[in-house]
């Protein structure tokens, strides 16, 4: 179950995951580079416990990131993922902006492999077994990069009130809402959280995500619904600054 931030293919690294003013936010300087981390969460598919997902942020170098997420089935969902679903992202971070580089995925349907290429203004590669080619937005994000894009808008005091996204064969736009606060209780203890909600105009799904401030605002907890239905859930089992 890859995480992501549309379907349960995209979830967290989904983390993404992904305002209009955010008077709840002081506004601090943007940190030089994301902080790195490892973390690890629970994942439920309809209330039942499904496996496990490691997320983990590295530097490579200078100015270079690599996102990566890492889902292990538990149970009877190890008969029909038998095998681990990874993906990838790496990008670059120059000041506040994130920028994505590659994005890979692989591990349940056809992998994804795309590159961006930000001086000619496309994204190429292939997404569900075809070729892809699509003109970039300004800013887009793929479903890892996005996760860390906003995370430092939030260290920034400057969550945004929507993103672009490559969704597998389409770029589309978010609506980032804030829908309120919450204490949840986690085996990291008590920990506040900032409701958002992720949705594009042709969803039937809407991501809920509880940002934790503590955390660098990652996910304590994130929902994909449709409707008054939870389709899955991820919940925040360990994390670790690195």
């Amino acid at each position: 179950m890859r995480i992501g931030i549309d379907s349960l293919p995209r979830a967290a690294l989904g983390l993404a995951v992904l305002l209009a003013a955010a008077t709840f936010c002081r506004a601090t300087p943007a940190p030089v580079s994301p902080p790195t981390f490892v973390a690890t969460y629970s994942i439920a598919w309809h209330g039942i416990t499904a496996g496990t997902s490691t997320l983990t942020l590295t530097q490579t170098s200078p100015g270079n990131y690599r996102y990566s997420s890492s889902d292990h089935a538990t149970g009877l969902f190890r008969l029909f993922f038998h095998q681990a679903i990874r993906q990838e992202s790496r990008f670059t971070v120059s000041g506040e902006e994130v920028r994505p580089l590659s994005f890979e995925a692989e591990g349940h349907g056809p992998p994804e492999r795309v590159t961006f290429h930000w001086a000619r203004g496309r994204v190429t590669g292939t997404a569900k077994g075809r070729p892809l080619d699509l003109k970039l937005q300004p800013g887009t994000q793929d479903p890892g990069s996005v996760q860390i894009a906003l995370m430092m808008a939030f260290l920034a005091g400057k969550p945004p009130s929507s993103f672009w996204m490559l969704n597998t064969d389409l770029i589309n736009r978010f609506r980032f809402v804030r829908r309120g606060e919450a204490t949840l209780h986690t085996p990291l203890g008590r920990l506040h959280t900032l409701i958002y909600t992720s949705h594009h105009a042709k969803a039937r799904r809407t991501t809920y995500m509880w940002l934790a401030p503590s955390l660098d605002y990652l996910p304590a907890r994130l929902e994909q619904r449709r409707g008054d239905s939870t389709l899955f859930s991820l919940s925040i089992l360990s994390f670790k600054r690195t």
